[in-house]
């Protein structure tokens, strides 16, 4: 896709390329002339008297895919075609390795029914907080609400659910601390 005339000002960019070094020309400071506007006042035909080697190139972004963020993550890239007068930036999706999936998987408490809570102290005091709002409402076990696993994926559960849940999960959590106070003392 080669540069259309006339340019429009307002969304399109550029970059200033060398093609003797193969690399974006830079500016005075050093920093390279990328997502530069249109650099005269003619909008319809290229800039007249530029040097053979040096090449303005229509910045074009592809949109990003959809991806899996829990198993996979997105890795971006430019292809520099002078000859169509583009410079693409695109993505590619890259998967995950099994560590890098455990390691963006918080510490987390796993109920019967497979939701993930987190088990940080600003979660468990979240968690603490909702229970006495839901006690304090004197909310039925049969009402429904929803709560978020750690990774902000929404479960619907009734708080008669809830509470025995909670009862499990702070356990976990009050077992954790301990073990965590027992490692300080040795």
């Amino acid at each position: 896709m080669a540069i259309q005339y006339p340019i429009n000002l307002e969304s399109d960019r550029f970059t200033v390329y060398d093609t003797n070094l193969n690399q974006p020309v830079v500016d005075g400071n050093g920093r390279p002339k990328v997502g530069v506007k249109w650099a005269s006042q003619d909008v319809s035909q290229m800039i007249p008297n530029l040097a053979p080697h040096i090449k303005w190139l229509l910045e074009v972004k592809e949109p990003a895919p959809a991806y899996d963020s829990t198993t996979q993550r997105l890795e971006t890239f430019t292809t520099i075609d002078v000859e169509n007068e583009t410079v693409t930036k695109g993505y590619n999706i890259i998967d995950l390795t099994q560590g890098e999936i455990d390691a963006k998987v918080p510490a987390h408490y796993e109920t019967e029914a497979g939701i993930k809570l987190a088990v940080s102290e600003i979660d468990q005091n979240a968690f603490t907080r909702m229970m006495t709002l839901i006690s304090t409402a004197g909310m039925p076990d049969e009402a429904e609400l929803a709560i978020k696993d750690c990774f902000g994926v929404s479960h619907p559960i009734t708080v008669g659910q809830l509470k025995i849940d909670m009862v499990a999960y702070g356990m976990h959590c009050y077992t954790q601390f301990l073990s965590a106070d027992q490692e300080s003392e040795i």
